[in-house]
């Protein structure tokens, strides 16, 4: 071994003996050794490095194997939401053997209708005003063009078409001023009353300003929108103006509204939803700011509340909820009370529902179905048989719950002598629900256990898990539906005015929008219409004196309240270009002397006057005779003029003989 380390320390003892620098030598070797121990260390370091970073970069590939699968997961929904269908309606299955391309055939043969009209055909419109215009050839009639013989009238083809007249217009209402001619006390001069203006000093009639709020809140027009039609037709008005019509159209519909939330707040049932709106100059803070929009849909109500904040002050304030002890505050008789909130799975009525004793939550099948309609889209390839499995059971707990809903209404009221199969149905129905959401617990806590399912269905299915209680206690409200589809439609509005118009200008204008939006809303979940709702209702505050309504006169309006024929004559369009006098001016009998009884003059104005018509139809023309009748009113015409200067001329002698 020394005679390897000195050969390759190249030291070599010769022959004769010689003592070789040994030390030297094995110093070498010990520092060659040393130097191949720090190599071979910092190798090991150099290998547990690369180590670490394999395992460094492995797990980093995972994560964005993962993290571009969620993407791609989050991409396909998006593009669903965005580039699919809105409706969450399943299609229509194809017929067996069908290619889809083209209409089904019926059971004649025959394919169907396609188009519109398709389903529900032509409608009525006989209840619309009707004209008549004449066509006819020039000159009227018409000739044999060889021998000019006229052809005999044989009747009129008649066709009928909508048309949509916009008319801008003003309305000039003349008010009659009289002069005593006795001298009997009293006034001197007096004025026939005009029209009733709900806004004193406006600009537009209370039919215009009716239709600002139909199309601004209703229609969700943006104020930009309105002005350019307006001018279209000829009328230039500021954006100020009509925002100002607006505001204090809002004003005179407070004590609707408050009426309206009062109501509410006392409903045993409440459809809850909220969305963002857009306040882009708030008094607090600089720049746009983010506010929230709720609504709360009761049997008979729809309010709006517009709030900066998301928090659960909001349904605390409107639902009745001590916001210290977090209890419901009990009724009127001191009793305890209960409330029953459909919503979706916002933490705000969990939480609530978790401190009031009396407040239930019922949970939305449709959001839950949106989860797995998602998971199904986000890898179709995968899961797209999973999904179609579960989308089978929520449509078939649907049909449980419409069965349930039907044999409860027969139980509730049933009719002489059904009582008893009323409630086997009942019976037959509630075991259905049962057996269908047993379906649901089953497959749900099978898939849960099994490994190897996808990331966007285990989040399905923990949100099905998480949200049980409040989905399966529909059970105990037949009468409720499964969703809260109702307040989604009933935000649906707002929805749309915020995409037109972008939001509000301060607070003061989004809660004034909130106040429109709930009459609105509320008038046309009872079947009545805006335009001529809120016409009446504005006329009512003019006669008030420009002031808001209030105890009967206030009473009379809400759906409620009102009397039948109010209802009834609430649901009909309203009556335009028709007149109506106005109210007659009376004058006291005076017992001290009595005149020649005269005929007082009634002054007449449009009661239904649109000065602004966005959607309105034609009416009738003044007479244009034709043909025969306008020889006749010539003929008419000139035996007045002969009969006027006959009678001028017998005035004129008798007046030179005397």
């Amino acid at each position: 071994m020394l005679c390897c380390v000195a050969v390759a320390a190249e030291v070599v003892p010769d022959s004769q003996g010689a003592e070789a620098p040994l030390r030297d030598v094995l110093d070498a070797a010990l520092e060659a050794n040393r130097e191949m121990a720090r190599l071979v260390a910092e190798l090991r370091e150099e290998n547990a490095r690369l180590r670490a970073e394999s395992a460094r970069l492995r797990a980093e590939s995972a994560w964005q194997a993962a993290e571009l699968e969620r993407l791609r997961a989050d991409l396909a929904v998006l593009q669903r939401i965005l580039f699919g269908r809105s409706s969450e309606r399943s299609r229509p299955g194809r017929a067996a053997g069908g290619d889809g391309g083209g209409p089904e055939p019926d059971g004649n043969g025959a394919k169907g209708k396609r188009g519109p009209g398709a389903r529900a055909g032509r409608r009525d419109y006989s209840d619309l005003p009707r004209f008549k215009v004449v066509w006819d050839f020039e000159g009227g009639g018409y000739c044999c063009a060889e021998c000019g013989e006229p052809f005999t009238l044989l009747g009129d083809h008649v066709t009928e078409l909508l048309d949509w007249l916009v008319i801008v217009r003003v309305a000039a209402h003349c008010r009659r001023r009289y002069k005593r001619a006795c001298r009997c006390p009293g006034p001197a001069t007096v004025t026939a009353p005009g029209p009733p203006k709900a806004i004193g000093k406006g600009l537009f009639s209370n039919g215009f300003t009716a239709l600002l709020l139909t199309e601004r809140f209703a229609a969700g027009r943006s104020v930009n929108s309105l002005v350019k039609g307006l001018a279209r037709q000829g009328a230039d008005v500021s954006p100020a103006t009509l925002a100002g019509t607006c505001a204090q159209a809002g004003a005179l519909l407070a004590p609707a509204a408050e009426a309206v939330t009062e109501r509410s707040r006392g409903s045993w049932h409440l459809h809850a939803d909220e969305t963002t709106w857009r306040v882009f100059a708030p008094r607090e803070g600089d720049g746009p700011a983010k506010w929230w929009l709720w609504v709360f849909l009761g049997p008979d109500t729809c309010c709006f509340v517009m709030d900066p904040t998301r928090s659960g002050a909001v349904l605390a304030r409107h639902a009745g909820i001590d916001g210290e002890t977090g209890q419901l505050t009990p009724d009127e008789d001191g009793g305890p009370r209960r409330l029953v909130i459909s919503s979706d799975f916002y933490k705000v009525y969990e939480s609530a529902g978790k401190k009031a004793d009396g407040l239930v939550n019922l949970y939305c099948w449709a959001h839950i179905r949106r989860h797995f309609v998602r998971a199904g889209d986000a890898n179709p390839a995968q899961l797209k048989h999973w999904t179609d499995a579960w989308l089978d059971r929520i449509k078939d707990l649907y049909a449980a719950h419409e069965q349930l809903t039907a044999a409860w209404g027969e139980a509730a009221a049933p009719g002489p002598g059904e009582k008893d199969k009323a409630a086997a149905r009942l019976d037959d129905a509630y075991t259905a629900w049962d057996i269908a959401l047993a379906a649901i617990e089953a497959a749900r806590k099978k898939q849960m256990a099994a490994p190897g399912l996808q990331e966007p269905a285990k989040k399905a299915l923990a949100t099905l898990d998480r949200e049980w209680d409040g989905l399966a206690a529909h059970r105990s409200y037949p009468m409720i539906g499964l969703d809260n589809n109702p307040a989604e439609r009933q935000i649906r509005g707002p929805v749309v005015t915020r995409k037109n118009a972008g939001g509000s200008r301060n607070g003061d204008s989004a809660r004034n929008a909130a106040v429109i939006w709930t009459v609105t809303a509320t008038i046309q979940l009872a079947g009545l219409n805006i335009l001529t709702w809120l016409t009446a209702y504005l006329d009512e505050c003019g006669r008030n004196g420009g002031k808001p309504l209030t105890g009967p006169a206030l009473e009379r309006f809400l759906p409620w309240n009102a009397s039948p024929e109010h209802l009834r004559t609430s649901r009909t369009p309203p009556n335009l270009g028709t007149a109506t006098p106005a109210a007659r001016l009376t004058q006291p009998r005076s017992r001290q002397r009595r005149g020649p009884r005269t005929r007082g003059h009634a002054g007449y104005w449009h009661t239904c006057s649109r000065d602004f018509r966005i959607l309105t139809f034609i009416q009738p023309n003044q007479w244009n005779p034709v043909g025969a009748e306008r020889w006749f009113a010539y003929a008419l015409v000139g035996t007045g003029w002969l009969l006027a200067t006959a009678a001028i001329a017998g005035i004129t002698r008798v007046l030179n003989r005397s």
